[in-house]
């Protein structure tokens, strides 16, 4: 018989508590403030704790300020923590604030002053990371939609700040921007009140490395002109036309929904670009831009709508990596004139596509087959036969993922009328779902399209069909 007595709730080791302070603060930089508010109820080691937390993250999303008086309530209470955040700035040893996070929905301009509090605050000390997060709504007074404008405190005085991102917000050239530490920007759906905003951004970030700007509001005849010195990572989304990028050191570049012609100039340092396609890109004006780029070692492109790229030559004399995403149904011809360094390509899309390629290397590939049907047809097999004579180049292993099993068993009928290779590959792993009765099947299957196959894998798709 055990005679040992069950262990109560306080006799048990609290092991949070006996983490150092420093680890104790990490921990608690991940919670929203009023989560980390709380823990001064614990003990009395704890009482002091969220005064020492560096980060500061407010959302008036959460059920708190939904259910007990809204934008009211929540003004009230960030104004509360900063107050007595201020109060024992000199007093509590590290007590700083490094990043300030503010997310507020339905935002109103009778909030702006709040904020320019808040944020005037934040600066003060020194913040190094500011994320903004507003969503708009109608205005009381006139029905009219109101962006919040960053203020003179955040866009002179800012000299600590290496991190900033924006949504939701309106930035004007009223002020010089002075942001000498600034290493990553990233701007979302940000208005900006004339064209010599973006100029000024990057004139005053000397240091600035990262650029997003995602779905900005620009005037209609506004076109991009990038100039930056330090700037190493580019990404641009639902812009208007690009015109120029004079970054010398520009490392990766990131094109969504973005026109550009031929002319533009980019850095020929470039390594990593990604292009995702629409109607406005011209396809003579990808190919230049790819075969420009005499660093170019990892190639991604998208299409985002029907009217997307549908052919496409490549020639890159550095090129290793090439994704391709094609999730529309839209026929695509890929071909491949000259990259003799590339080692792996990978096809996210449906079967209606071919490629040829002439290289030197054996290449690595990868078919994500997203296509998904309850019955597969005579025209599903015919296309699928086609999809696999249009892949036309020398593969050192090929990964085949298809939604089932049943799509790469061929009919019989279907395989009197074709002729066996389909391709020859020699190592094939497939990812699908099948029966465990219908594995011979579907092995046989992958035999009889490529009998030369010396090594053959056939696993679940589950957690192994992945996307780029």
């Amino acid at each position: 018989m055990d005679n040992k007595k069950p262990r109560t709730t306080s006799s048990m080791v609290d092991r949070i508590s006996k983490l150092p302070d420093s680890v104790i603060l990490h921990i608690l930089s991940f919670l929203p403030i009023e989560d980390v508010v709380s823990t001064c109820l614990i003990s009395k080691r704890w009482k002091l704790m969220w005064y020492k937390v560096p980060k500061l993250s407010f959302s008036n999303k959460t059920t708190r300020f939904r259910l007990r008086g809204g934008q009211k309530t929540f003004c009230n209470y960030v104004d509360n923590c900063l107050e007595h955040r201020k109060r024992v700035m000199h007093s509590i040893p590290n007590s700083v604030i490094t990043r300030f996070e503010l997310h507020m929905d339905c935002y109103k301009r009778s909030k702006a002053a709040h904020i320019d509090k808040w944020l005037a605050f934040v600066v003060e000390n020194s913040v190094e990371e500011i994320n903004l997060f507003l969503s708009r709504a109608n205005d009381d007074d006139d029905g009219q939609l109101y962006y919040y404008c960053l203020p003179k405190t955040v866009v002179v005085n800012a000299s600590c700040l290496t991190v900033l991102e924006l949504s939701m917000v309106e930035l004007d050239s009223r002020y010089s921007f002075s942001f000498p530490s600034l290493k990553s920007l990233s701007l979302t759906l940000v208005r900006f009140a004339d064209k010599d905003v973006v100029d000024g951004l990057l004139l005053g970030s000397p240091s600035l490395e990262k650029l997003w700007l995602i779905s900005c509001s620009l005037s209609n005849d506004h076109q991009l002109h990038i100039s930056s010195l330090s700037l190493k990572f580019l990404k641009i989304r639902l812009a208007n036309i690009v015109e120029q990028i004079e970054a010398i050191n520009l490392e990766s570049l990131d094109l969504y929904c973005v026109s550009f012609s031929k002319n533009l100039s980019v850095s020929k340092a470039i390594r990593n670009l990604s292009l995702t396609c629409d109607w406005r890109m011209e396809k003579s004006s990808i190919e230049y831009l790819i075969s420009s780029l005499p660093l170019l070692e990892n190639l991604t492109l998208s299409n985002c709508q029907y009217l997307g790229l549908k052919q496409i030559k490549i020639s890159s004399q550095s090129l290793k990596s090439f994704n391709l995403n094609n999730s529309y149904d839209v026929e695509m011809n890929v071909i491949i004139e000259s990259a003799p360094k590339l080692a792996s390509f990978c096809y996210v899309g449906n079967i209606k596509f071919s490629i040829s390629m002439e290289s030197p290397n054996l290449v690595n590939g990868t078919f994500i087959i997203i296509e998904r049907r309850e019955n597969y047809n005579g025209d599903w097999f015919i296309d699928m036969i086609n999809f696999l004579l249009n892949l036309n180049c020398s593969w050192n292993s090929v990964s085949l993922h298809v939604d089932s099993a049943k799509g790469l068993i061929l009919p019989e009928n279907l395989k009197r009328l074709s002729h066996s290779p389909l391709v020859n590959w020699e190592h094939l792993r497939v990812f699908t779902d099948y029966e465990p009765e219908n594995k011979s099947d579907l092995r046989d299957a992958l035999m009889w399209i490529s009998p030369s196959l010396k090594t053959l894998s056939i696993a679940k798709k589950g957690i192994f069909l992945k996307t780029f």
